[in-house]
C-alpha cells in the first residue's frame, strides 16, 4: 500500500501545482517581466544570466509603506547585507555586505556606491549615502562579493541607485507624511516628457527626535536628464544636493542613565552641544555612443564638493594642548573623476560574449581644520 499512497500523493501535488499556476478560474500561467541589472559598468543584462549575486529592489518596494529617508528601510530585505540604523541622523548608517564594511566606525567603507552611474565613493574608499533620493528611484541594485576587477578598490560589494526616467506624459507628484516625535516629510516630483527626458525631485524632512537633543532636518534635490542626440548617441546629466544643518547628536547613555530615562541625552551632549552639519553638491555627465552593432563607447565625468562640520564631546583637558586638533572638525572634500569604457558585444562558440575595457582616474582634495569646542581657559 505504501507505493500506491506515494503515487497518489505525487499525483495530487502535481495537480495542485498546476492549479496554482493557472490561478483562479483556470487563468493561464503568466510570465513575469525579466529583471534587468547592470553588474558590469555600462552593460545591462538579465539578472538570470548574471554570474554574480545580485538583488534588485524596485521603486514601488522602496516607497510603499516606508518613510523614504533611510536606505536601511529597504536593504534589510537583501540577504548578506547589514544596514545598521542608529536612529541618530548625526551618525551615518553602517552598511556591510558579506562582512565588507563591518569595521567602519563612520561612513561607508569597503563598498562601491553609485547614483545613476556617478560614483558616490571617494578615491580613499569612503562613501556617503545621504544624497541617495529614494523618492525618485526606479530601483536599487546590490551586488555581493568582490568586484575589484570591474569596479576598482573598495568594492567588496556594490550598491547602485538608478533614478526613474521621465514620461510617459507629463507627471507631477506631491506627497507628505507625518509621524510621532515631530516627523514630517514633504516631497515633490516631476517627470515631463519631450526632447529632454528628465526627472526632478525635491524632499524636505524634519524630526524632533525620540530623545532629547536629537532634532534633525534634511533638504535634498535630485535631477536626471537624458537627451538622444542621434539614434546611436545619448547624453545623460545628473545633479544632486543635500543640506543637513546642525543635526543634533544625543550620544550614548550609560546603563544607569538608560534605566533612569531612555529618552534623555547624554550630559556630555548637552555640555558640548554635540551636532553635525553636512552639505553636498555634485554633478556628472555621461555620453554613450554606439559605433556599430558590436562596439560601443562610454565616457563619464563628475565633480562635487562635500562639507562637514562636527562638534564633539572631547574633554576640555584633551582639547586644550596646542598639539591637539580640538573638539570641532571642519572638513571640506572636493572630488572629481573621469571614466572611459569600451564594450564589445559579440558571440563566442554560439554563446553571448562581452568584452569590456576602460580606464578611470579620480582625484580628491581634502581640507581639514580643528577647533576647540569650549570657551575660556580650561579649568584646573
Amino acid at each position: 500500500m505504501k507505493p500506491l499512497r506515494r503515487a497518489l500523493f505525487t499525483l495530487t501535488a502535481i495537480a495542485a501545482a498546476r492549479a496554482a499556476a493557472q490561478g483562479p478560474a483556470g487563468e493561464p500561467e503568466r510570465t513575469l517581466r525579466p529583471v534587468v541589472v547592470t553588474p558590469t559598468p555600462g552593460v545591462a543584462q538579465d539578472a538570470f544570466d548574471t554570474p554574480a549575486s545580485v538583488d534588485v529592489i524596485d521603486g514601488a518596494t522602496l516607497r510603499n509603506g516606508q518613510l523614504q529617508i533611510n536606505l536601511s528601510e529597504s536593504l534589510v530585505r537583501v540577504p548578506g547585507v547589514v544596514a545598521l540604523n542608529r536612529q541618530n541622523y548625526a551618525q551615518d548608517l553602517q552598511i556591510s555586505v558579506r562582512g565588507f564594511g563591518a569595521r567602519a566606525t563612520f561612513g561607508v567603507r569597503g563598498l562601491r556606491l553609485f547614483t545613476d552611474g556617478i560614483p558616490a565613493t571617494a578615491p580613499d574608499g569612503r562613501g556617503q549615502i545621504s544624497h541617495f533620493d529614494l523618492n525618485s528611484a526606479d530601483r536599487i541594485e546590490v551586488l555581493r562579493g568582490p568586484f575589484s576587477v570591474l569596479y576598482g578598490n573598495s568594492s567588496g560589494g556594490v550598491i547602485s541607485l538608478f533614478t526613474a526616467d521621465g514620461g510617459p506624459g507629463h507627471v507631477a507628484e506631491v506627497g507628505t507624511a507625518f509621524g510621532s516625535y515631530g516627523i514630517r516629510r514633504h516631497n515633490v516630483c516631476g517627470r515631463p516628457e519631450g526632447d529632454w527626458n528628465y526627472h526632478v525631485s525635491a524632499v524636505r524632512f524634519d524630526t524632533d527626535g525620540y530623545r532629547e537633543h536629537s532634532a534633525a532636518e534634511r533638504t535634498g534635490f535630485n535631477g536626471k536628464a537624458k537627451y538622444k542626440l542621434s539614434p546611436d548617441t545619448r547624453f545623460t546629466f545628473v545633479v544632486n544636493a543635500v543640506d543637513m544643518p546642525d543635526v543634533q547628536d544625543p550620544l550614548g547613555l550609560t546603563r544607569a542613565e538608560l534605566e533612569a530615562n531612555p529618552r534623555q541625552a547624554s550630559p556630555a551632549a548637552l555640555a558640548f552641544n554635540t551636532r553635525k552639519s553636512v552639505d553636498q553638491l555634485q554633478a556628472g555627465g555621461i555620453v554613450e555612443h554606439r559605433i556599430d552593432p558590436v562596439h560601443s563607447v562610454k565616457l563619464t565625468a563628475w565633480k562635487g564638493h562635500r562639507g562637514t562640520e562636527q562638534f564633539q564631546s572631547i574633554p576640555v583637558f584633551v582639547q586644550a594642548p596646542p598639539t591637539q586638533p580640538g573638539g570641532v572638525i571642519s572638513l571640506g572634500r572636493d572630488y572629481r573623476g573621469l571614466d572611459a569604457q569600451w564594450v564589445a558585444k559579440t558571440r563566442l562558440l554560439d554563446r553571448p560574449f562581452t568584452v569590456t575595457a576602460g580606464v578611470m582616474t579620480d582625484e580628491l582634495q581634502e581640507a581639514r581644520r580643528g577647533y576647540q569646542n569650549f570657551r575660556g581657559a580650561p579649568s584646573a
